[in-house]
């Protein structure tokens, strides 16, 4: 039971948090409510693996969602860090404005709460306004 127990705790340390963003811009004359046109949605997730579902193993790098990349013995799971994310593929998709913006969190318990992982999960879409549909992306 011993051994493992730490090959699951080695295996979460090794696979590390996780900071992911998914879009999807594919629309066939879809609007979203108030007549504006979606330009993509975005669900985005930052997770953490938690010892003693307190201290933090490994958790998403925000600065570099998408990538093997995490941050060791830190927690960045917060609506914060999902937030400059969605900001960031605002910029990307040239728009100024959401629309149907949600969040959420889910908790996971393993090996009778000694490993444990949050994440926190947010999604939206991105909307185009007349602003955005006369200068299209940036």
């Amino acid at each position: 039971m011993k051994s493992a127990a730490m090959f699951t705790l080695l295996t979460a340390i090794l696979s590390g948090g996780c900071m992911s963003v998914l879009k999807s811009s594919e629309f066939e004359g879809v609007k979203v409510d108030g007549g504006f046109t979606p330009a993509a949605v975005v669900e985005i997730e930052n997770s953490v693996w938690l010892f003693l579902n307190f201290i933090p193993l490994a958790s998403g790098n925000p600065d570099r969602p998408n990538e093997n990349s995490c941050k060791i013995l830190k927690n960045t799971v917060n609506l914060e860090n999902n937030m400059k994310v969605l900001n960031r593929e605002m910029e990307i998709e040239g728009v100024t404005s959401v629309a149907n913006l949600t969040s959420r969190y889910a908790d996971e318990k393993y090996l009778f709460f000694i490993l444990a992982r949050r994440a926190c999960h947010t999604s939206a879409v991105l909307v185009k306004t007349d602003e955005n549909a006369k200068g299209g992306k940036k």
